[in-house]
C-alpha cells in the first residue's frame, strides 16, 4: 500500500471539512483530557502528530497547554487548523507551532520535546508494519528521555471485530484477499468521502515495536474503559484503544 492514498484522502476538501466540523463541534474528547491532564503537565513542549485540523491541540490550548507544535502529513489540514487557532485561541502569548511533517522523517533535532501525541488512530495509517515501526523510532529520538508517548489505534482483538477478522484470515488462507494489503490488519475503509488505509493491530504487536523503539508501557486500555464519551465522539469515532509509553534510556 503507497502513502499516497491517505495522503490524497486527507488533502481532499470535503475530508478537510469532515476534520473542520469536529474541530469546531466535538473538540477534545474527555478520554484524551483526562489521560494528557494526568501524564503530560502543562509546561511540556508537546509534538502533535496527525493533527489533521488541529482538535486535540486546540482543546489543549484551551485547557492551559501553552507549548504546542502542530503537525500532519496533509498540507490543506494544516492550513485549516491554523485558521481555528486564528479564530478562537486565545492571544496571550503561547509557542504555537505549525509544520508539514511525515511522521517516519521528522524534521525535528533529537531531545526536543517531553510529549508527542498521536491521536485518532494516526500512527495505524501509516502503511507497512516497518514504516510505523520506524515512525515509532522516530518518535522516540525527537523525546527527552522520559517524555510520554500518547496514541490510539484500531484492536483487532476488540469483541465488536472478531468475526470481521476470522473472515479475513479466511481469505488470507485462500487467496482471495486484497492483493494490495501488505499485513494481516490492513483494510481499506470506504467511506462516502472515498477510500482510506487503516491497520488494526493485535496488541502483542504493538507491545513489541514498542520496546522495540525504546518505549515502556505505562497504561494500555480501550477508550471505553477509561470513562464515557459523549453521543458526538461515539458517533465520530467507534471504541479504539490507548496506549501511554514513556521513553527509556538506550540499552548498554
Amino acid at each position: 500500500m503507497d502513502d499516497f492514498v491517505n495522503k490524497k484522502f486527507f488533502s481532499r476538501d470535503d475530508v478537510v471539512l469532515e476534520y473542520a466540523r469536529a474541530t469546531a463541534n466535538i473538540g477534545l474528547w474527555e478520554s484524551e483530557r483526562l489521560l494528557i491532564e494526568k501524564f503530560v503537565p502543562r509546561s511540556a513542549k508537546i509534538l502533535e502528530l496527525g493533527a489533521g485540523t488541529g482538535r486535540v491541540s486546540l482543546g489543549l490550548r484551551k485547557i492551559g497547554y501553552a507549548d504546542l507544535t502542530i503537525t500532519d502529513f496533509a498540507p490543506p489540514m494544516i492550513e485549516t487548523a491554523k485558521f481555528f487557532f486564528a479564530e478562537k485561541a486565545t492571544t496571550d502569548p503561547a509557542k504555537i507551532r505549525f509544520a508539514v511533517e511525515d511522521a517516519t522523517a521528522l524534521s525535528f533535532a533529537k531531545n526536543s520535546f517531553d510529549a508527542a501525541i498521536f491521536a485518532f488512530n494516526g500512527l495505524q495509517m501509516i502503511p507497512k508494519r516497518e514504516r510505523r515501526k520506524t515512525a515509532l523510532r522516530e518518535i522516540a529520538r525527537v523525546l527527552r528521555l522520559g517524555g510520554i508517548f500518547i496514541f490510539t489505534g484500531h484492536d483487532q482483538t476488540h469483541r465488536a471485530r472478531q468475526q470481521y477478522w476470522r473472515d479475513e484470515r479466511t481469505r488470507w488462507e485462500n487467496g482471495s484477499r486484497d492483493k494490495a494489503l501488505d499485513d494481516f490488519g490492513d483494510y481499506n475503509h470506504a467511506t462516502p468521502r472515498g477510500t482510506m488505509f487503516i491497520h488494526a493491530a493485535v496488541p502483542a504487536d504493538v507491545e513489541h515495536d514498542l520496546a522495540e523503539a525504546g518505549f515502556a508501557i505505562i497504561m494500555s486500555q480501550l477508550r471505553s474503559e477509561i470513562c464515557d464519551e459523549s453521543p458526538a465522539v461515539c458517533e465520530f469515532s467507534d471504541d479504539t484503544r490507548f496506549w501511554v509509553c514513556k521513553k527509556n534510556p538506550p540499552q548498554q
